[in-house]
């Protein structure tokens, strides 16, 4: 029998935070669990830079950029949450300013269905244009935060290629545990775009227990 992906979005909107980033800037994080409400030009922008890390080839299995539509379906399965590096509310941010506040978003769905629908499963984007911020850490963080009210009892990453050190620097940094090693799970690009195949590491945190 084959299932459908499952949706477990949150039907209460949670509380917007704010997180400190290194020379004193800060992330303001905010849950959206419905497309309909977030503004066009959002989804615009997190659709480029989606497409752009794919192009890439590097940390995500898709292989092929998304239209539009396909990516808001394939983001807003669940639960989404947007940081930006204003105090502006989202409804307020005009179109040309979107390419200067958006730091980054991740979704929160469940990695499994039916009686194992509580481990979830992020994924996360950061703006191309503002790395070196600590946007990566300071998600993850909040997605520890975040991860927990939505009723999740803890998160798995089934695919966190090896060669993505960044990446793994953040979830050893935030006490997941390296659960396995899946050899081979990657048909990647490297910076010349050439395909090898590399590792994945499968990273899990109890978050009851954190």
């Amino acid at each position: 029998m084959v299932y459908p992906a499952e949706s477990r979005n949150s039907s209460t909107k949670l509380d917007s935070t704010t997180w400190n980033l290194p020379g004193q800037l800060k992330l303001h994080i905010h849950h959206l669990n419905d497309p309909s409400i977030a503004p066009k030009q959002l989804l615009s922008r997190l659709h480029q830079l989606f497409n752009s890390i794919i192009d890439q080839g590097r940390t995500y299995p898709i292989e092929q950029p998304m239209t539009q539509e396909q990516f808001t379906s394939y983001f807003f399965t669940a639960d989404l949450f947007i940081g930006l590096l204003t105090d502006k509310p989202i409804n307020q941010i005009s179109d040309n300013e979107w390419d200067h506040v958006l730091g980054g978003c991740y979704y929160v769905k469940p990695n499994y269905v039916g009686r194992s629908n509580h481990i979830c499963n992020a994924g996360f984007i950061v703006n191309l244009h503002k790395r070196g911020l600590g946007l990566g850490s300071t998600l993850g963080k909040s997605y520890l935060h975040y991860g927990p009210k939505l009723g999740y009892k803890g998160s798995i990453f089934n695919l966190v290629y090896q060669s993505n050190v960044a990446s793994s620097r953040i979830w050893d940094g935030l006490g997941f545990t390296r659960a396995g090693l899946v050899p081979k799970a990657g048909r990647l690009l490297d910076t010349q775009g050439n395909e090898y195949y590399d590792d994945a590491i499968i990273y899990y945190k109890d978050f009851e227990s954190s």
